[in-house]
C-alpha cells in the first residue's frame, strides 16, 4: 500500500519536500542521539519539530510518508532497524502524529502548537510506557512512569513554544506555506523514482548473517550464552567502525536490573535496606539487559551508514540522508552574517532547498578480508548454544 502510495499519490516534487523535511528530522534526531538517557527509547522529542511544521506542508498521504521515513531513517543512521528500539519509535511516533495531526486539522482553533505539542508527547509516552511494561521493565514499568512524563511534558512545552515562535517569524516556512507542491524543483526529487543497480556486497552479508542470528539470540536459553553473544555483537559492531558507548550501556543494564530485582524470584542473596535481593530476579535481569544490548549491537553491525536501498521507499530514505549530509555542512558553516538561531536555521534550510541533487553510484563496499568465514562463525555459535542448551539445559 505504501509503494502505491509513493507511485500513484505522491509527485517527485513533493516527495522532495518530504525529503528535506525527513533530513531536518534526521538532523535534530542526531544531535538528541547524543545525549545520555535513562533507557534508549526515552527521547527529548526533537525530531518531532519538523513534524509538526510538516502539518501545515504536507498533504496526509505526504505526512504519513514523512513519519514512517522519519523511523526508518532514525533506526537506520542510528544502527537500531532491527532492535526492539524501533519498535517503540514506531509506536510512540504513529500514535502521537496522530493525535497531533487529527488535532491540527479538526481543532486548531482550540489548540495552539504548544497545545498541540503537549498532547503529542503523551501520547507517545503513554503509548511507550505500556510497551515498555511488556519488552523491559514489567510490572516495575510504575516507577519510571512518572519521570518519563514529567520530562515528556517538559521537553514537549519548549519544543511546543519553539515551534511557534519559529512558524511565525520564519521566512522560509512562509515561503513553503505559500509555494504550491508543484513549484518545487523537480530535478532534484527525480531519483526518487528510480532505482540505482547495486551489486552484492558486505553490507548484503551482513545483513544475511544477522537476520540467520537474531532468532537464535533470542531464543539462547542460558545467561551465559546471551552474555558471549551480546559482547560478540559489540566486537562485531566494532569492527566494521560502529561507535561503542560505554555509558549508554551501563545505564540501560543498570536500570533494568533493577527494575527486574524489585520482583522477588528464588533464593535470596542479600538485603539492601531491608529489602531482599533474588538470585532469579537478578539472573532473569542481567539476561534481560544483555538481551537489548546485544539486539542493539546486531542491528548496528547488519546496517552501514550508508546503504543502498531498493524500491521507491528506499530511494526516498537515499535521497533523505543526501539532504542530510548537505544540511550537516550547511550548518558547520558559520560564515553567515545573521545573528540569532532562528534566522540562521532559515538561512540553512533555504540553501537546503537550492541544493541540485547529482546522481551518485553506490560505494562498492568490498574488502580483502574473508569476512564470509566469520560471519558463518558467529552464526554457526549462535545456534551452537540453542542446541547445548536444548540437549543439556
Amino acid at each position: 500500500m505504501l509503494s502505491t502510495k509513493l507511485k500513484d499519490g505522491l509527485n517527485a516534487a513533493q516527495l522532495t519536500r518530504i525529503a528535506r523535511l525527513g533530513a531536518f528530522a534526521l538532523f535534530l534526531s542526531t544531535i538528541e542521539y547524543m545525549i545520555p538517557k535513562p533507557v534508549p527509547f526515552m527521547r527529548v522529542g526533537l525530531a518531532n519539530v519538523p513534524i509538526m511544521i510538516s502539518l501545515q506542508l504536507l498533504s496526509p498521504e505526504g505526512f504519513i510518508v514523512l513519519v514512517l521515513l522519519k523511523v526508518l531513517s532514525q533506526a537506520l543512521v542510528n544502527g537500531t532497524i532491527f532492535s526492539y528500539i524501533i519498535l517503540f519509535s514506531l509506536g510512540g511516533s504513529t500514535a502521537s502524529s496522530l493525535v497531533m495531526y487529527g488535532l491540527y486539522h479538526g481543532a486548531s482553533k482550540h489548540f495552539s502548537f504548544l497545545g498541540i505539542s503537549i498532547a503529542g508527547a503523551m501520547t507517545s509516552n503513554i503509548v511507550q510506557l505500556v510497551m515498555s511494561r511488556y519488552i523491559v521493565f514489567g510490572p516495575s514499568v510504575w516507577l519510571i512512569a512518572p519521570p518519563f512524563l514529567i520530562m515528556g511534558l517538559i521537553t514537549s512545552i519548549i519544543l511546543g513554544l519553539f515551534v511557534e515562535r519559529f512558524v511565525h517569524s520564519s521566512l522560509w516556512f512562509a515561503q513553503q506555506s505559500s509555494q504550491q507542491s508543484d513549484r518545487i524543483d523537480e530535478s532534484s526529487g527525480d531519483l526518487v523514482s528510480r532505482s540505482i543497480p547495486g551489486e552484492t556486497t558486505l553490507w548484503d552479508l551482513r545483513l544475511i548473517t544477522g537476520l540467520l542470528v537474531l532468532p537464535a539470540f533470542l531464543l539462547q536459553p542460558t545467561l551465559t550464552g546471551s552474555i558471549i553473544l551480546a559482547v560478540l555483537f559489540i566486537i562485531y559492531a566494532v569492527v566494521h567502525n560502529r561507535s561503542f558507548r560505554l555509558l549508554p550501556n551501563l545505564i540501560l543494564l543498570f536500570s533494568v536490573v533493577f527494575a527486574n530485582l524489585l520482583q522477588k524470584n528464588g533464593l535470596v542473596l542479600t538485603e539492601v535496606f531491608g529489602y531482599p535481593i533474588t538470585l532469579g530476579a537478578l539472573r532473569i535481569g542481567v539476561k534481560k539487559a544483555c538481551t537489548l544490548i546485544g539486539m542493539i549491537y546486531l542491528s548496528q553491525f547488519m546496517v552501514s551508514n550508508k546503504p543502498q536501498l531498493p524500491g521507491r521507499m528506499g530511494n526516498l530514505i537515499s535521497l533523505q540522508l543526501y539532504y542530510f549530509q548537505r544540511l550537516t555542512e550547511l550548518w558547520k558553516n558559520k560564515n553567515g552574517e545573521e545573528k540569532g538561531f532562528f534566522t540562521r536555521l532559515d538561512r540553512i534550510l533555504f540553501s537546503l532547498d537550492s541544493i541540485r541533487r547529482k546522481e551518485i553510484k553506490p560505494k562498492k563496499i568490498y574488502s580483502e578480508n574473508n569476512w564470509s568465514i566469520w560471519y558463518l562463525f558467529l552464526i554457526l555459535i549462535s545456534w551452537g548454544g540453542v542446541a547445548f542448551g536444548a540437549f543439556f539445559g
